[in-house]
């Protein structure tokens, strides 16, 4: 994973031709990497890394990260994120318009495209939802962010994750405290708490809603 985190540089460049700025780049290592309340690494440690650019209200960027797969499955255990959009300004009113694409670079997990719609109306909030188009589902979400004082900073996220032909849903909520060391470069250092009410959010009514609440923690600089 490290040497995929080397080659992210070359291969931003060739996802994202069209953007005349300079990228930002971030690594991270986290002690599992959850997405929406759901561990994708088997509660295991994940490496991560991607790249970003702006142009003016428009940006981009790729994004790595280690998953779990099945013994059997063939390729290599990584997710690649590409997203792209533009954030069109209003006055003091702004409506972002994203495309993700979460790929998969083995047989075991299927791709997936959404669609994303959303606003600040505020500093440090944001709304948004998600439309997912191969699974079918949404995801409303509204995260805040706030700066503390001694280098600290707090995020907050709640969503909703639902799919249409599913008679089941859940409600997911994470926290995080990080802090920024100019003295060891810039890194952050982390703590989060992440909240799912049904670890089977697409099932029936007939099937087990267990809810789990999972701490990570993780180190990242961006640069």
């Amino acid at each position: 994973m490290k040497s995929k985190a080397l080659l992210l540089p070359a291969l931003f460049t060739l996802s994202v031709p069209a953007f005349a700025a300079n990228p930002a780049y971030n690594v991270a290592l986290v002690s599992d990497y959850l997405f929406r309340g759901l561990t994708q690494t088997d509660n295991g440690p994940a490496i991560q890394g991607g790249a970003d650019v702006r142009n003016g209200n428009a940006y981009g960027g790729i994004w790595f990260s280690n998953v779990d797969t099945p013994d059997d499955s063939e390729g290599l255990p990584v997710e690649m994120d590409v997203y792209f959009g533009y954030n069109n300004q209003f006055g003091s009113f702004n409506l972002d318009m994203e495309v993700l694409t979460y790929n998969y670079l083995n047989d075991s997990i299927a791709d997936e495209t959404e669609f994303k719609l959303g606003t600040s109306p505020a500093k440090g909030l944001a709304i948004n939802i998600y439309r997912g188009v191969k699974g079918k589902t949404w995801y409303p979400e509204v995260t805040y962010e706030k700066f503390l004082p001694y280098r600290l900073y707090l995020d907050l996220a709640a969503g909703y994750w639902t799919q249409d032909d599913a008679d089941d849903d859940a409600f997911t909520a994470r926290a995080e405290l990080a802090r920024d060391f100019p003295e060891l470069g810039h890194i952050d250092l982390f703590v989060g708490a992440d909240f799912i009410s049904d670890e089977t959010p697409f099932g029936d009514d007939a099937d087990e809603d267990d809810s789990e609440l999972t701490f990570v923690v993780g180190i990242r600089k961006n640069f």
